[in-house]
């Protein structure tokens, strides 16, 4: 939001100099980004976080410095003029298909506007002070009243539309041109308004381009209405598209603006005897315009909430110059028209907070110093993962959850196709409108980056975070690209493959006492332009489920005593793995059996047909006695004869 502090003096007495303003502002929550010098004037840009869309106006910042400090007094309104029609209204004929989306709606007719008017020189300055360009007078008027007021209008070429106007959600596919030029191709619930033949505007976003004023335009329409925020919300990023009005319509509109922005148009026009003008028309459907929330407020719930004291009379105060309808009795506040983010109790316990001013909040030493008694598991092997990586020249990155519908998306960890992503209802920005279902995608945007900001030949980053498939999992992906080692003379000059990706997944599984196989991961490759791209991807949770529920690691010391070996050569048939043979001898639980090991497997020349020679030691030791040849021939003679039960072995000779 930019504005000049001229015109905001229109509204409110400031004595302080632009520094302190500009503080006052950051410190009450609306951050002012940048202060730009004019030549007796300043620039303001101001931050504003999606739930103040109050503030997306003049006189909305200059109300909002009232409620900060009293030292910025509101002046008192010029007296209204009230000024009497010079022309009739359109008999229009509005049809609004389901009432729900546009619960309020005026209008006005301009008639005998002359090509030689020009925009206003005080609106006009104003408008180009804060960057925007002039177009038209109306349309410039209009534009002024949206910055002042935060009501966005919109005017159309009367002569080029029907009195015969329709309001009602777009159907699939439908198409038409708006004010930039650019042809737009709609979803269903986009709010459209239209005459007898076609589109003549997508509702709170932009016009059509066919019945735009222009400098010829003589007679002109102008709407102004209020449009529900749930149902303008998105669409225009769903088009790619931003405009001022769709700025303040998907944030929500004061549903009380439309009138009176229509009578400060009026009083404008006949101010500067621009043209003539109607009286205003009104359609509307009170039952569906936004209802306010009645709110218990409990000061004693306050002030365990902010954690200091406060006087009643303070937070009467606070609540009471939020602009809503306080009642001292029974301690309930009504919120303000302009104010859709205030519905709870916690809204207003923020509200006296921020009011009250952060930095005089007392600083309080906490009391209690609480250390668990072990770190939690799953935080536990991050860090241990995350050491690992650093110490092997990985970089961490962090990335939003939220992605865009980049090809690449489309794919879970495991590097399947999916495509039934959780999707951002509210989402800011197209480019972040449903949840990741990988990590891959985020960290190859982030080699790009960087290859284009200061190119290296070696890239190796990886991210720790949730990802949003068919269910919630906690991945590890690494990335690398490149060369596997920075420029040296004496180091090899090749590049990434996937057995570096192995190489990890084995490092990691030593680390943490586990088998390869006992870790959920996926290991593959992309090009990408010019670019291979090879990726690890690794399952945390199944992770920690594993070590979680493997048995505590337990010591032995070797035993002091000497070991027996037997050596065992045997004919067996072919078909009879070496597996079923040690699992055999396992179930044979022989107690000083420490053991077996095979050291030889020949089939060929002396071997009859269908068999296999093998050659298979057994290691006997007692932890507790130095074990006997005697113990050791009588554990061999038990094991032989299981395996000639079972296998029908046969002993070389």
């Amino acid at each position: 939001m930019k504005l000049t502090k001229s015109w905001l003096e229109d509204y409110i007495d400031i004595k302080e100099n632009i520094t302190n303003l500009c503080n006052d502002l950051t410190m009450a929550g609306l951050e002012v980004d940048e202060v730009v010098s004019l030549t007796s004037d300043y620039l303001i840009d101001i931050d504003l976080t999606p739930n103040r869309a109050d503030c997306l106006s003049v006189m909305g910042i200059a109300r909002e410095l009232n409620c900060i400090n009293k030292k910025y007094n509101l002046k008192k309104l010029k007296k209204e003029i009230d000024p009497k029609p010079t022309c009739e209204n359109i008999n229009l004929q509005l049809n609004i298909i389901d009432k729900e989306i546009c619960p309020r709606f005026t209008f006005m007719t301009l008639r005998d506007l002359s090509e030689e008017k020009q925009t206003p020189e005080n609106i006009a300055r104003k408008l180009q002070d804060v960057g925007i360009g002039l177009v038209h007078p109306i349309v410039d008027i209009l534009n002024y009243i949206n910055i002042d007021l935060g009501q966005p209008m919109h005017a159309y070429d009367l002569d080029k539309i029907s009195n015969q106007i329709s309001i009602r959600l777009s159907k699939k596919n439908e198409e038409f041109v708006a004010l930039d030029g650019k042809n737009y191709k709609l979803d269903q619930g986009n709010i459209v308004i239209c005459d007898k033949d076609q589109i003549i505007s997508l509702a709170g976003i932009i016009g059509a381009e066919h019945c735009a004023v222009s400098s010829s335009t003589k007679n002109i329409l102008i709407e102004s209405a209020f449009f529900p925020p749930g149902l303008v919300a998105n669409k225009a990023r769903s088009l790619k598209l931003q405009t001022e009005s769709s700025q303040r319509f998907e944030r929500g509109v004061d549903y009380n603006l439309p009138k009176r922005a229509q009578k400060e148009l009026s009083n404008i026009i006949f101010s500067n005897q621009i043209c003539n003008f109607s009286e205003i028309g009104l359609f509307e459907s009170e039952e569906f315009l936004p209802k306010a929330k009645e709110v218990d407020i409990s000061f004693e719930k306050i002030r365990q909430a902010l954690g200091f004291e406060i006087a009643d009379a303070e937070i009467e105060n606070i609540l009471i110059s939020l602009g809503g309808n306080f009642d001292k009795k029974n301690n309930k506040i009504i919120n303000p028209s302009f104010r859709y983010d205030l519905e709870i109790h916690a809204d207003y316990v923020e509200e006296v907070a921020r009011l009250y001013g952060y930095d005089n909040i007392p600083i309080v030493s906490e009391k209690i110093d609480l250390k668990p008694d072990s770190e939690y598991l799953p935080n536990n092997i991050s860090r241990q993962v995350k050491d690992y990586l650093y110490k092997n020249n990985f970089s961490e990155c962090i990335n939003y959850s939220f992605t865009n519908d980049d090809p690449y998306e489309y794919f879970d960890w495991k590097n399947d196709p999916f495509k039934e992503h959780k999707r951002i209802s509210n989402f800011m920005s197209i480019e972040q409108n449903k949840l990741r279902s990988n990590i891959s995608s985020s960290l190859i945007k982030n080699i790009e980056h960087n290859f284009n900001v200061n190119p290296k030949d070696s890239y190796r980053f990886f991210e720790i975070s949730t990802v949003f498939g068919k269910k919630e999992e906690n991945i590890l992906t690494c990335v690398v690209s490149g060369k596997k080692n920075e420029e040296n003379w004496d180091a090899e000059k090749r590049k990434f493959d996937k057995y570096d990706m192995t190489t990890i997944i084995e490092d990691l599984s030593r680390l943490f006492g586990l088998e390869k196989n006992d870790f959920s991961y996926e290991i593959s490759s992309i090009t990408k332009g010019k670019r291979d791209y090879i990726f690890l991807s690794v399952c945390l949770d199944d992770l920690t489920k594993k070590i979680k529920n493997n048995p505590p690691e337990s010591y032995k010391n070797y035993s002091k005593f000497p070991y027996i070996r037997r050596d065992l050569s045997f004919f067996i048939d072919d078909t009879v793995s070496y597996n079923k043979i040690s699992k055999l001898v396992e179930e044979i639980n022989v107690h000083s059996l420490k053991k077996i090991l095979l050291f030889d497997l020949y089939d060929g020349k002396n071997v009859p047909k269908g068999k296999k020679s093998l050659g298979i030691g057994f290691i006997f030791q007692d932890e507790n006695k130095t074990l006997t040849h005697e113990e050791a021939d009588k554990n061999i003679e038990r094991i032989l004869f299981e395996l000639k039960n079972h296998f029908d072995i046969e002993l070389r000779k």
